[in-house]
């Protein structure tokens, strides 16, 4: 009988042992997702950001040009590359889309967009972005 209880004492210290692993083991996952959402969110936002006001700056720098061009490094965002676009087809906006985590961020580009023909083309980050306006056409286009 001394050693069924020695092999039962191990087996319950045994369960106990793998309960806490595998509660440590949890722990440390839900806060690394929580963390990488954080960074997700906020990059994506100052990401989006940055490509409305380099947008503003096309059009508003250099009147007497008919074509500015501004490029843009963007770098990987959460270890996930987001794409870009300008418009929706319908309207246009700026939109950051993160398929890998079904992120998708909206920017109004400050009311730029309402005055501005934009193209529906989708851009990834992993090159450089370059956004090029056209006076004479009113169009602003990115690449």
């Amino acid at each position: 009988m001394k050693a069924a209880s020695l092999i039962l004492q191990f087996v319950i210290f045994f369960t106990i042992g793998l309960g806490f692993f595998l509660m440590a083991g949890n722990l440390f996952r839900f806060q690394s997702t929580l963390i990488k959402q954080d960074i997700l969110d906020s990059a994506s936002n100052l990401s989006a950001s940055q490509i409305s006001a380099s947008s503003i700056r096309a059009v508003s720098s250099c009147k007497s040009c008919d074509r500015v061009s501004v490029k843009i490094d963007q770098k990987i965002i959460a270890g996930s590359t987001p794409t870009y676009r300008l418009s929706d087809g319908t309207i246009n906006v700026l939109i950051l889309e993160i398929e890998e985590e079904n992120k998708i961020v909206r920017s109004s580009m400050h009311g730029l967009t309402y005055s501005v023909l934009t193209d529906a083309v989708k851009v990834s980050s992993s090159k450089s972005i370059t956004l090029t306006y056209d006076r004479t056409k009113n169009n602003l286009v990115i690449r």
